[in-house]
């Protein structure tokens, strides 16, 4: 049977995390749907505790990219693929009893190449920024928003205490490949810009 790999972002209390913004995140692989085995951590069923424990969201922005592996072990090799190359950009991954990242300080942001598989959901999360922001965003402060940047500004734009899902959901991503496609959405965003 074909199987996927899955990215489960943990919540901030699942670890020690290498940059405050970045979450540590479950890597995992399954012959079922993503959200099918999401639902399965949830019940208990054949996860692993820090899982089952700490599982707040799937993050498809991080999977979507993948094809599918025929039988499980090309998916566990996919998995652990996957794993690594999320340390490599921030993120402590944990996959298979390893937490990949942990000790390691160095990492490099996702540049426009390695973002452009899964930029539907930069725009998504773009749009969610328009949508919720209490002022007009240009598109600096949008990247800044993407990007999980704090500062006393953040407050003219977003609720802190509650913010929108979208606000730091690309910590991973270089400042200016996420301002350039908030650029390119520039026509999007002025045709929907609720202050406009």
């Amino acid at each position: 049977m074909p199987s996927r790999v899955y990215v489960i972002e943990l919540d901030r209390a699942a670890g020690r995390r290498r940059d405050p913004r970045i979450p540590w995140v479950y890597v995992g692989s399954s012959a079922r749907t993503p959200e099918e085995r999401f639902a399965q951590h949830g019940r208990g069923y054949k996860s692993a505790r820090l899982v089952k424990r700490y599982a707040l969201r799937l993050r498809p922005d991080l999977y979507e990219d993948l094809d599918t592996f025929r039988g499980s072990k090309t998916a566990c090799r996919g998995e652990t693929e996957r794993a690594k190359e999320l340390a490599a950009c921030g993120f402590v991954a944990h996959s298979d009893g390893v937490s990949h990242g942990r000790r390691s300080g160095d990492w490099e942001e996702w540049d426009a190449e390695r973002l452009a598989p899964v930029v539907s959901h930069v725009d998504a999360a773009i749009a969610e920024l328009y949508e919720s922001s209490f002022k007009p965003l240009d598109p600096w402060r949008c990247a800044e928003l993407l990007h999980g940047e704090r500062g006393f500004w953040v407050a003219d734009y977003i609720n802190q205490l509650d913010p929108p899902p979208a606000y730091g959901l690309f910590a991973h991503v270089r400042l200016d490949a996420l301002r350039e496609r908030v650029e390119s959405q520039a026509e999007y965003a002025s045709c929907n810009d609720p202050w406009g």
